[in-house]
């Protein structure tokens, strides 16, 4: 059975990738395996917040050259969940052109191997990996950080959803709302209804540095996000079909 694939998607800056991450382990902890693969092919980040490493011999420039995923993922810890990303010391001045046929090998790949296939976006939609993510996946997650860049950033991609026909399987959220932008004034101007509210975090990026999940951790200021995390989490498991 293949993997229902999720694509994560939003303006640089707000909280696409800790969203991916912690939805990844919030699957895993229901006892899914969970491939997550980052679209980021110019310098490897996602793996630092795995706690995880990707030697030279693994990796997604591997994946790509073979057009196949086996041996390429990376465990993070001793989860459920796996990491398809850059190399740790290597860059895309090693990287040749993308072919979408080679995108496509991957994530098809991958998903026969993974209860769910997680896709962390490019914001950029000339991204391969970030275009045909979002093209093949079952769900969109839209996050959303309150503040007028992400308001611009959310009005202009309004024409590339009705284009490419992703609103009808795209989930909004309210990521971490910091008091730092009128979140009325926000909701006005979206117009968009939010699915769910994702509480904010003052540790997250601290969490995000040291290889750390918030869904990890149980204080006061984490339990509003974690609770909402599960929400989510449960929401994609009964839209699957899977077993909460």
């Amino acid at each position: 059975m293949n993997a229902k694939i999720i694509s994560v998607w939003s303006a640089n800056g707000s909280g696409k990738t800790t969203t991916t991450v912690n939805l990844a382990y919030s699957l895993a902890q229901r006892n899914f395996t969970v491939g997550v693969i980052s679209s980021n092919i110019y310098y490897g980040e996602i793996q630092t917040i795995f706690g995880c490493n990707i030697p030279d011999d693994r990796g997604i420039y591997q994946a790509l050259l073979n057009g196949e995923t086996k041996n390429m993922f990376v465990q993070a810890g001793k989860t459920a969940v796996f990491v398809l990303s850059v190399p740790d010391k290597f860059d895309a001045i090693q990287l040749t052109a993308i072919s979408h046929k080679r995108v496509n090998d991957i994530i098809d790949d991958a998903a026969i191997r993974f209860d769910y296939l997680i896709i962390d976006c490019d914001t950029e939609l000339n991204n391969p990996i970030s275009s045909i993510g979002m093209t093949v996946a079952d769900k969109i997650i839209t996050v959303h950080h309150p503040s007028v860049k992400d308001c611009i950033w959310q009005q202009s991609m309004q024409n590339v959803n009705n284009l490419l026909n992703l609103s009808y399987k795209t989930v909004h959220i309210l990521n971490g709302y910091d008091k730092s932008c009128d979140l009325s004034a926000y909701k006005s101007s979206i117009g968009l209804k939010f699915e769910f509210e994702i509480g904010y975090v003052d540790n997250a990026n601290v969490y995000a540095n040291t290889g750390q999940a918030i869904v990890f951790h149980d204080l006061r200021q984490e339990r509003a996000y974690i609770s909402a995390m599960k929400a989510l989490t449960s929401s994609i498991i009964l839209q699957g079909g899977g077993v909460v």
